[in-house]
């Protein structure tokens, strides 16, 4: 089999970290399957000032990432009309997929994100005439099911798809109330796992001498995009709090690792005077790096708005860190309130800054928090996608010998 893996969340040169998640399976799934993959990028056109487009008229369009072959052609992104970005993704991808076919005999298409990836790549499979499989990961089906506009064709591409793959089961069940005739056809499984070569419990001092810290008392860690759906601003509003309670205190630490559009405004807001001293922030990281902040860190602290399972709370967990996270979408079915870690109202300052208290005060099992996640390996995470993505390749071709027959 040869899978052609289509997605915009994939790392590049642009974003070297962005979905490793994604890279991670692609690399696991190279066990089954031979894999190629397609990662378009937005066109950027040639205007100065720009560092961003410059970033990404600088992704080549065509590299290796180990045994891949990985391509990035350009799709045209309009600002403000989202409508209409599946058809350019279709647009940007055809030409790509349809090299591959000819070329490499690609099976089937598995697509990451539900929109614009899902609909651009229901179109182009229609035109190389290759069956394809969905994953959705979360803000994908939780933010776009609600645009009156792009619900009809995210309906229309799942509708299309021999399979679907929902992160969470909160998910699933978004799925399933969002285009009832499909429930047979939407499973659960997680994109998540970790590499227990990185994630696993270490020294904490060693860690904490690794990632450049002095003497501190407690660190916790925030590890993600800095963007409004992560509700960084309620981390520092609960980590405000807590200082004015005196449960903090100038020994402690606050660590937001990641990048993203939020970061400046939120960097004004940690100078407040109750933060000014406390709040670091680190930038993006490779994974290697992270796995050390994480053995650094006392907890996790993951307040977003809404989520579909998110890699960095398996990572943490394995690292034998508990976690401190919004009661969303996937969490839950992770993170097992007071035994691993502690769920929260989502945005709710008052309520996480208690429950990093809870976190912080109380004794944790390291062995046994990592324990928690024993069965969230790349290896099983891609198994269980080579069987699905195997047995759609079984139905088309059990129709085509049916339709010659």
């Amino acid at each position: 089999m040869h899978i052609a893996l289509v997605s915009t969340f994939y790392p590049n040169t642009a974003e070297p970290v962005r979905a490793v998640f994604v890279r991670n399976l692609a690399a696991a799934l190279a066990a089954y399957a031979a894999v190629s993959v397609v990662s378009p990028v937005p066109y950027a056109p040639p205007l100065p000032r720009r560092a961003r487009w410059a970033a990404l008229r600088s992704v080549p369009h065509r590299s290796r990432d180990g045994e891949r072959d990985v391509f990035h052609p350009r799709f045209l992104v309009v600002p403000r009309i989202e409508v209409l970005n599946g058809l350019s993704y279709c647009a940007g991808i055809a030409p790509v997929l349809r090299r591959l076919v000819r070329s490499h005999g690609v099976d089937v298409l598995h697509a990451h994100c539900a929109y614009p990836d899902a609909v651009g790549v229901a179109l182009a499979a229609a035109l190389v005439n290759v069956p394809f499989v969905v994953t959705c990961h979360g803000s994908d089906i939780n933010v776009y099911s609600g645009n009156p506009l792009i619900r009809p064709q995210l309906r229309w591409a799942l509708r299309r798809a021999g399979a679907v793959i929902a992160v969470s089961a909160a998910i699933q069940r978004r799925i399933r109330d969002l285009v009832p005739d499909i429930r047979e056809r939407v499973s659960h499984v997680p994109c998540a796992g970790v590499s227990r070569q990185l994630f696993a419990p270490r020294d904490q001092h060693e860690a904490r001498r690794r990632v450049g810290l002095g003497e501190i008392s407690r660190l916790v860690v925030f590890a993600g995009r800095l963007v409004p759906i992560k509700a960084i601003d309620v981390l520092l509003r609960a980590w405000e709090l807590l200082s004015e309670s005196g449960q903090v205190t100038p020994a402690d630490r606050l660590a937001i690792i990641g990048d993203g559009p939020l970061r400046a405004d939120l960097e004004r807001a940690a100078g407040a005077p109750r933060l000014r001293g406390t709040v670091h922030f680190v930038g993006e990281v490779p994974q290697e790096q992270l796995a050390q902040w994480l053995s650094a860190a006392t907890a996790l602290c993951l307040p977003s708005r809404n989520e579909g399972t998110p890699n960095v709370v398996v990572e943490a967990l394995a690292s034998g860190r508990p976690v401190v996270a919004s009661n969303v979408g996937g969490i839950p079915e992770l993170v097992r309130d007071g035994a691993n870690g502690v769920l929260v109202k989502p945005l709710d300052p008052s309520s996480l800054a208690a429950g990093l208290a809870r976190a912080l005060e109380s004794r944790w099992d390291a062995a046994q928090i990592a324990g928690s996640v024993a069965d969230y390996t790349w290896e099983s995470v891609a198994r269980r996608n080579h069987a699905l993505l195997e047995h759609v390749l079984a139905d088309r071709n059990r129709v085509h010998d049916a339709f010659v027959e």
